[in-house]
């Protein structure tokens, strides 16, 4: 059985933190999809351009929540923290090269 490090117990609460907020990152561009979508009507309401302003802001909106996605994910992944492990003494050799 291996012994945890006294004192180390951050590096785990660290890493599980983050791991949580990367669950959540698949719904960035949902909301940039939407929050693009609802922009783009309102905008074809108030200039009488019904589809043109809609299409063209969901395609901005989802090439901006990805582009958004990946660099907060790669963000993210930089910050895990490693666990240092307890190196076993390799046993000396005898032999002369």
């Amino acid at each position: 059985m291996a012994m945890k490090t006294p004192g180390r117990w951050w590096i785990r609460v660290w890493n599980l933190t983050l791991a949580g907020a990367l669950s959540q990152i698949g719904f960035i561009p949902v909301v940039a999809v939407v929050g693009a979508m609802l922009c783009g009507l309102w905008l074809d309401f108030r200039l009488g351009t019904r589809p043109v302003l809609t299409a063209a802001c969901m395609i901005a909106g989802a090439a901006l929540g990805l582009v958004v996605m990946v660099r907060a994910a790669m963000t993210a992944a930089s910050q895990f923290r490693i666990e240092p492990s307890a190196q076993k003494e390799k046993p000396k050799s005898t032999r002369e090269d």
